[in-house]
């Protein structure tokens, strides 16, 4: 309405009321609502103008985000996500310059930081791909950085803090004799969850133990260039992003964009819930101005196209260790909806909808404080 009458969406919607996380999703057909519940406060706006909760201090889940991502799976996406990818010839350049190199022998101590800056300019630049959303949208830049920041933190060239040390802080001293120089070790990101739970006429769903997760493979590095997938991971590696897991929440405490990245597979969830679920259907909504083609206009951003290698060494009994990190995030959150062991009936959130309903509110309110 605000749209149709030439108004500007007010700070609440575009704050979706404070909400910081999605626990909770209510469809009500007989007043045509599809309900988002979880915890909610005041915000203000840091140094770089991000909306983030007085109290919790996470980033406020945002209008724009949730429209991007309802529109994904309106239109049939399976998941969305990014990568940042090397460049074929880039990576041959820099095996070849890596033989030429070792067949001369050791390299000396001096001569470690220009060899392993020679490495990083063969390598070049990395092409970044976004899928599923448009390159435009906020969703893509901040899971463009939450990657291209992990691949940091891994290297060592981002501090994590103590409960996330880097590859390197992490190889044993018999690791580092089996570590190959021309390795790709990847890692990426994607949701974690305990399970989505639902009444039994499906009106209401609980989303459990919403979290990231960090996964990680050692990858062949070709002749010609390719990266070949190996489906194994290696100790070290894997602890890596054990440890990556585990402590996801700390780093987003310590990181905002993580924060907001995990607020991001929380509405792409909910978005696959509608869109799986019919909950749209249910509640006789079209999607209005947020579908497709609607009328709402998220903002743009420049796309983010390319990027600088990220490249690190340590130098263990004089050997010199070179890691270079792919990656990338991928929501796949329909591989969430449509798992019977992930999704189960929970008789008692037929009651929590009844009480979750809004009683009388004030003229033009669109949202409630349940607990009132």
């Amino acid at each position: 309405q605000r749209l149709a009458d030439g108004r500007p969406v007010p700070e609440t919607m575009a704050q979706l009321a404070g909400l910081s996380q999605v626990k909770y999703v209510f469809v009500y057909p007989e007043a045509n609502e599809i309900v988002l519940a979880g915890p909610a406060e005041g915000w203000q706006y840091n140094a770089n103008g991000q909306p983030v909760a007085l109290t919790s201090g996470r980033p406020t889940l945002q209008l724009d985000d949730l429209v991007t991502v309802l529109r994904t799976f309106a239109q049939g996406s399976a998941d969305f996500g990014c990568s940042i990818n090397t460049r074929d010839a880039n990576v041959r350049a820099l095996s070849d310059f890596v033989q030429k190199s070792q067949s001369k022998g050791p390299i000396s101590s001096t001569s470690v930081r220009g060899w392993v800056n020679q490495l990083q300019q063969k390598l070049g630049r990395q092409d970044i791909e976004v899928w599923g959303v448009p390159g435009d949208s906020r969703v893509a830049r901040v899971i463009v950085e939450a990657d291209y920041r992990m691949k940091l933190i891994g290297i060592d060239k981002l501090d994590a803090g103590k409960e996330i040390p880097s590859y390197f802080d992490l190889l044993s001293s018999s690791q580092q004799k089996n570590v190959n120089t021309m390795d790709a070790l990847r890692w990426w990101l994607t949701m974690k969850y305990d399970g989505v739970s639902h009444s039994a006429d499906k009106s209401a769903f609980e989303i459990h133990g919403s979290s990231v997760l960090c996964q990680s493979e050692n990858q062949l590095l070709t002749a010609d260039g390719k990266h070949v997938p190996t489906g194994q991971s290696e100790a070290t590696n894997r602890l890596f992003a054990q440890n990556f897991t585990t402590n996801y929440d700390k780093l987003a405490a310590r990181d905002l964009v993580f924060a907001d990245t995990q607020n991001i597979f929380d509405l792409a969830l909910v978005s696959a819930l509608i869109q799986h679920q019919k909950l749209d259907e249910k509640a006789g909504w079209d999607l209005g101005s947020f579908a497709p083609n609607g009328a709402y206009s998220p903002a743009r951003y420049a796309v983010p196209k390319e990027v600088d290698s990220v490249v690190n060494h340590r130098v263990y009994n004089g050997k010199d260790i070179v890691v270079q990190a792919a990656g990338g995030v991928k929501g796949d959150v329909m591989s969430v909806v449509k798992s019977s062991e992930l999704n189960k009936e929970a008789p008692r959130l037929g009651n929590m909808a009844q009480s979750a309903k809004a009683s009388e509110l004030p003229a033009g309110r669109w949202w409630w404080d349940a607990a009132k």
